[in-house]
């Protein structure tokens, strides 16, 4: 019973990968009975036809229409492929094939309320070890020229230095507006970027993006 609960736990949590390999062996199926192969035709002549002048046409046997039928080999593949994911992530095969690091993620915001650009950012630690982030900071650009501000407090909290165990994660939100309203001159720095390091030196930067291209709402 505890097998089953931790097979239905998984195909839950992997419901998304399942669903796209169904699809693709559903899609597979259908151009397979929608493209069938070339059938061969025998050519049949008639007794009759003594010579090429004869006047009696080639005759060609009828051949019917083979009827198709639906082939669940690849479903059964599926299928196969699915438990062998449920006893490579039991075994715990799949974290050794999985590549171990850091996941540094920010989404680009406008508030409902206000219409203020606001930063999501995310930080996962997928490998084996502990790890601690300094206070990240966050980047303006105008062309080659760069302005970056240390973040210190976040919603009236210093969450840093932030140690994060593996396969855990954190997020939280930055109110960029506040940095185009309070500083002189930053108006003219389109393009933002963020960056996190940890107590080793190893930083983690985000793409820069503009901020004019911030659609979804926060």
């Amino acid at each position: 019973m505890q097998q089953l609960k931790g097979f239905l736990d998984l195909l839950k949590k992997n419901r998304i990968i399942i669903y796209v390999m169904l699809g693709l062996a559903l899609t597979m199926q259908v151009c397979s009975i929608a493209n069938p192969g070339p059938e061969k035709v025998e050519e049949g002549y008639s007794e009759n036809a003594v010579s090429q002048y004869s006047e009696q046409p080639l005759q060609q046997p009828e051949v019917g229409e083979k009827p198709q039928t639906f082939n669940f080999n690849s479903l059964w593949l599926m299928l196969v492929v699915t438990l062998v994911f449920y006893v490579a992530k039991r075994k715990g095969w799949l974290d050794k094939i999985m590549p171990q690091l850091v996941i540094f993620r920010v989404g680009h915001y406008k508030v409902k309320s206000n219409g203020n650009l606001a930063l999501r950012v995310f930080i996962i630690n997928q490998t084996k070890r502990d790890i601690t982030f300094n206070a990240p900071s966050i980047q303006f650009y105008k062309g080659s020229s760069k302005r970056e501000f240390a973040i210190k407090n976040i919603g009236g909290h210093n969450y840093f230095p932030l140690t994060l165990m593996p396969g855990t994660g954190h997020k939280f939100t930055i109110d960029a507006q506040k940095f185009y309203n309070n500083v002189d001159g930053l108006n003219d720095y389109k393009t933002i970027a963020m960056q996190i390091c940890t107590n080793t030196g190893k930083c983690y930067k985000s793409i820069k993006w503009p901020a004019s291209l911030a659609f979804r709402k926060l």
